[in-house]
């Protein structure tokens, strides 16, 4: 018996009767010790008090030979003549101390347990996923706000109960405003969302409380799926449903996903949610030397995630340390996992130029042949970026084939010895995942890769040039919303802006295909040219708009231009040698 007296921040709630069955079950001997009175004296109802560590499920069905009691009874031990059948176990209420969140679980053989919205007022109805049995939903302020525990002739609910809130968990969201169910467009509802993670033009992610668990979880939304865009998602979705992916313990496991028909222009997939993503832990490290220690695991875990990759014929297109996530195992250790497949493709189809700046292959910036070696390039200069705290900080102010020498550069310097070939400029001499990985365990490598100048001088020398366009606002180019300077010849923060685009300088000017600046002027311009490649400025910085391409947890999927014919690459200096020549052609000819 409980009079109302109580103070607790967890999850307490009283199930109310509705109909005459739950009456006679609220007034039953033995609930005694779980019937709750009002102010006034009067028998509310039943008290389910999930605050206390030591109860986190109360169990309800009826008694019987050789079972546990249950908390609360729903029916004597011999039922009377024309009720439902009552299982022992028939159902239960358990608290998910991570979030917080109550479950309901049906444990009944005929799947009777009914919870419902509140009859012609508001509430969301979320009904059991699943058909088999165990099966469970969540139950939340305005969620299944009532429940019925069994079921009559003609689908009639039977021992109906209203769910009254004395104090609520969902720890995480906030209180003084209703919960919002999802997905939006769909009548089965999946999750409550919780707060926005990031954003951009393709999509948006959040963390959500999945409802059938009741665990946090992260939904990526897609903002529309039409072209490329339904192109890309549906490639994403393909690629990580396959099999071998799903289970491996380095690539992050996509959960499910929703919409995506062929009348649906919307479309979710849902991911588990981690603890961070690399870039961000990387930042908690006070010394090169634990960031030098740290790169030792990502390089051997996402190594065995492309090894998984190339067996099943997906190439990422876009690893670095934004798209790794960390959580931990059971013994507190780093695990890491590869996300974000919004890029990847069959390395056999390609073809377009996509990824983000500082860490793509040369030969993707190059239009050259792309392999599933491309990801072993973007994999080193993920490391090299955790361990080089100048390359850290500057590299995205390099054009790329000065980000190319130097990572190479860096690559013939002390402590790189065994993963020096991942650094070289030509696909076919670097290691596959899986014989990196063999290095990484016997210790035996080759020296090979290309003869470049003194890494020590290249490495100071393209350092100044970052930190000169950083001091001279003279250089300074492209978007005004990044804070950043850019080089003339290369709008890496100009929003979409990409250094591959097709065709400058008409008949006579450059080579089609090479890898030539894009057109500077406004944002728009570059999409004007097909060509989308991700800048590298803080990734996970809140999203200014829903429109806007700043700030993005799972970093968004930026179309690139088709591919063109192959041609000889020319130079930084050979441009503008060619801008010289056209410069002056044209005052000729005033």
């Amino acid at each position: 018996m409980d009079d109302g007296s109580y103070s607790s921040a967890g999850p307490i709630f009283v199930l109310v009767p509705i109909d005459d069955a739950a009456r006679h079950v609220t007034a039953l001997a033995a609930n005694y010790d779980h019937q709750y009175y009002d102010q006034d004296g009067s028998l509310l109802g039943l008290l389910v008090n999930l605050s206390s560590p030591e109860k986190l499920i109360y169990t309800l069905g009826r008694p019987g030979p050789n079972t546990d009691p249950p908390d609360l009874h729903l029916s004597e031990s011999r039922p009377r003549r024309g009720t439902p059948h009552i299982s022992h176990l028939h159902a239960s209420f358990q608290l998910v101390p991570e979030t917080g969140a109550v479950i309901l679980w049906d444990h009944s053989t005929t799947n009777a347990v009914k919870p419902f919205g509140a009859p012609n007022s508001w509430g969301y109805t979320v009904k059991f996923r699943s058909e088999s049995s165990p099966r469970s939903v969540l139950v939340a302020r305005g969620i299944n706000t009532h429940v019925a525990f069994a079921s009559g002739s003609n689908n009639t609910k039977w021992c109906q109960f209203e769910i009254q809130w004395q104090a609520e968990g969902m720890y995480d969201f906030h209180k003084d405003e209703p919960y919002f169910v999802g997905p939006q467009e769909s009548r089965t509802k999946r999750y409550v969302q919780n707060i926005k993670l990031g954003g951009g033009s393709y999509g948006t992610v959040y963390s959500a409380l999945d409802a059938e668990t009741g665990k946090m979880i992260a939904v990526k939304r897609f903002h529309n799926l039409s072209g490329k865009h339904l192109t890309f998602a549906t490639r994403e979705v393909d690629n990580l449903k396959k099999k071998a992916l799903r289970q491996h313990p380095h690539i992050l496991r996509i959960l499910d996903s929703a919409g995506g028909g062929e009348k649906d222009n919307w479309g979710e997939i849902f991911m588990p949610l981690k603890k961070g993503n690399l870039k961000d832990l990387c930042e908690t490290f006070q010394t090169e030397e634990d960031r030098w220690a740290l790169s030792h695991q990502v390089l051997y875990q996402i190594l065995q995630a492309l090894d998984c990759l190339v067996d099943n014929d997906v190439v990422h297109r876009d690893v670095k340390p934004d798209n790794i996530l960390f959580d931990f195992d059971e013994e507190g250790n780093y695990q890491f996992c590869l996300g974000d497949f919004g890029l990847s493709n069959d390395p056999e189809r390609a073809i377009t130029a996509a990824g983000t700046e500082p860490f793509m292959a040369p030969e993707i910036c190059y239009r050259k042949k792309q392999t599933t070696k491309v990801d072993i390039w973007s994999l080193f200069a993920t490391i090299v970026w955790m361990r080089n705290s100048e390359f850290r900080g500057a590299c995205s102010r390099l054009r790329a084939p000065d980000l190319h020498k130097w990572i190479i550069s860096i690559s013939k310097t002390t402590g790189y010895e065994a993963i020096r070939a991942m650094a070289s400029h030509e696909p076919k001499k670097r290691p596959s995942a899986k014989r990196q990985l063999e290095i990484l365990q016997s210790g035996e490598y080759e020296e090979y890769g290309e003869e470049e100048s003194d890494p020590g001088d290249l490495l100071s020398a393209q350092f100044a040039q970052a930190m000169s366009l950083q001091g001279d606002s003279s250089q300074s180019y492209g978007s005004g919303s990044t804070g950043y300077p850019t080089s003339p010849e290369m709008a890496y923060y100009e929003p979409y802006a990409s250094g591959v685009y097709t065709g400058y300088g008409g008949a006579g000017g450059m080579k089609m295909g090479a890898y030539a600046p894009p057109p500077m002027g406004t944002a728009e311009a570059p999409r004007n040219q097909g060509a989308w490649v991700r800048p590298y400025d803080n990734p996970y910085a809140p999203p200014q708009s829903q429109d806007s391409d700043e700030g993005t947890v799972m970093p968004e999927i930026r179309t690139a231009v088709p591919t063109v014919a192959e041609d000889d690459v020319f130079s930084y200096e050979d441009y503008m040698e060619e801008r010289r020549r056209l410069k002056g052609k044209n005052r000729g000819g005033m």
